[in-house]
């Protein structure tokens, strides 16, 4: 391919990225995506011991409170459907993984086997939490363009998915955050995903979780 072929391709893929995502963008206003609906809204900074859940893996009703005041700060994964992050890090620090996820207890327990997940699950059907923190759904967010580059990648290089069935994947566009609690509840970080692979690193969420004074340079 002479340069001014592949200078002409490089500004066609320009082309179609900046159309792709604007089409989308237009898609999630003109069916006032819950993303939009929540955009600019009042985020909370502190959830209530008595919030409900769904043990993931037991299915009883559980509260929040069961995961406060037991000298560890929850960090709650919001998940956008059915990680392992660097757990002995995080630990070793007080900081308790909450994986939490919109699904019923059929996709929990799918996604558990193949992922092989050992932090607690914690179910939140109703997606009041998600709300709370200002979580939508987003066509633009998912499916942009950068997003679907990435998919293929990945699928060029065999990476594995958990292969949960379709009828079990209730809302793909739902987007996730992560969320750093204290013991009493009160939010210390609140990250909103922008996409799916936008997430914090192990090393901000340990700085958050330092009292003030301690260092987190040594965590990555």
């Amino acid at each position: 391919m002479c340069p001014f072929s592949f200078f002409n391709y490089l500004i066609m893929c320009v082309c179609v990225q900046r159309e792709w995502d604007s089409f989308l963008e237009s898609v999630d206003r003109g069916l006032q995506t819950t993303d939009r609906q929540l955009s600019g809204g009042k985020i909370a900074d502190s959830l209530s011991p008595d919030t409900p859940f769904t043990d993931g893996r037991s299915g009883e009703s559980v509260t929040l409170g069961k995961y406060l005041g037991q000298g560890q700060k929850p960090l709650l994964v919001l998940i956008r459907h059915f990680l392992e992050a660097n757990q002995a890090a995080l630990e070793a620090r007080s900081v308790r993984v909450l994986v939490v996820s919109f699904g019923g207890m059929e996709g929990a327990q799918v996604w558990r086997e193949q992922t092989g997940c050992t932090f607690d699950l914690l179910l939140d059907p109703q997606r009041k939490v998600y709300r709370s923190f200002g979580l939508g759904s987003s066509y633009a967010k998912v499916m942009k363009f950068g997003c679907l580059l990435l998919y293929s990648e990945y699928g060029a290089v065999d990476r594995e998915y958990p292969d949960v069935p379709p009828r079990l994947l209730e809302d793909i566009y739902q987007m996730g955050g992560d969320f750093l609690l204290d013991e009493e509840g009160k939010v210390l970080l609140s990250h909103q995903c922008e996409s799916p692979m936008h997430r914090p690193t192990v090393k901000a969420i340990l700085q958050a979780a330092d009292p003030p004074g301690c260092s987190a340079d040594s965590a990555e």
